[in-house]
């Protein structure tokens, strides 16, 4: 039997599905806090500001792997690719995050001339209905995050992707490094209640980085028992250095104890904690998933027979 790994998609594309869950969930999770924390109104703005960034660099990146008219064509505008549903989603999710976060760029004296020439009834609406457009934007976010994990899943000449482990994984690590985005921006906000949105922040990111080991590990466990190109993927990944050391080890249990530590360790009151353990943990965090989406795409081996 022999395995081939797959040569049509590349770190472009590993590039668009770490953005898009990378947008996504922060999305969501700004949206969430919103709802049920109260968080600081700048640092919402510019939680969602970057989310939209992230998402408009990934489509970049989309866009250009895609450059063949007629593999684009096809997968725009047929209804059984997930490309397709994709494209909704996002659009889902711009008109969203801008109905949103236009009310909280008052904050901004940068923003002013723009938003004194919005209408005042339109204003006060957006205004008026902002938690309503959190509530959607936290939907639009979850589906677009869960998307890149079905748009890898639905190859089914690839055993390694054609799981349902694998959006599930994808969707997981996309809200961990959302939450260790949040955590990062959370460090320069001045609100009162910063420390207490860190300390949040910190403890979702703990639960979603154990949740992630633990789908890992029914993953793998599945790979492993087939005697497909699921297993020879398997096998290529353990064998891999940067994914053991980069990925396992400093992409998520190195962050892992950090933030344990900080959970119960770090003091009583949050504002006695260091602001270098976050930092480092949160960027390892952003490191980690995106190797993580590089390293499954590297994995993808076709079987053949002979």
């Amino acid at each position: 039997m022999t395995f081939v790994h797959q040569e049509v998609w590349h770190w472009q594309i590993a590039t668009y599905l770490f953005l898009g869950g990378l947008g996504g969930a922060t999305f969501a999770i700004s949206a969430v806090f919103h709802l049920f924390e109260g968080c600081d109104r700048k640092m919402l703005s510019v939680a969602v500001m970057s989310s939209i960034f992230f998402l408009v660099v990934g489509t970049i990146f989309l866009l250009a792997d895609m450059l063949q008219p007629l593999k684009a064509i096809y997968a725009l505008t047929n209804p059984r690719s997930w490309i397709f549903w994709g494209v909704i989603f996002i659009n889902f999710y711009f008109i969203s995050a801008i109905v949103y976060v236009i009310p909280l760029l008052e904050e901004w004296a940068i923003f002013q001339p723009i938003i004194q020439k919005i209408p005042q009834p339109l204003l006060g609406l957006l205004e008026r209905f902002n938690k309503m457009a959190a509530l959607v934007g936290s939907a639009a976010g979850f589906l677009v995050a869960i998307y890149t994990g079905l748009l890898i899943s639905a190859a089914p000449a690839i055993n390694f992707w054609n799981t349902p482990a694998l959006p599930l994984l994808f969707v997981i690590s996309g809200f961990s490094t959302g939450a260790a985005w949040l955590l990062l921006l959370s460090m320069f906000s001045k609100n009162e209640n910063a420390s207490k949105v860190s300390a949040k922040l910190e403890q979702l990111d703990a639960m979603l980085i154990v949740t992630e080991l633990i789908i890992l590990g029914a993953y793998f466990n599945f790979a492993m028992f087939l005697p497909t190109g699921a297993r020879a993927s398997a096998e290529y990944l353990f064998q891999s250095p940067l994914f053991i050391g980069g990925f396992f080890i400093a992409g998520l249990l190195v962050p892992l104890i950090i933030e344990t530590y900080g959970i119960f360790f770090g003091g009583h009151s949050e504002q006695k904690k260091s602001a270098v353990p976050m930092l480092l943990a949160s960027s390892l965090v952003l490191f980690g998933g995106f190797l993580l989406r590089i390293y499954v795409l590297k994995a993808g081996m076709f079987q053949f027979p002979w």
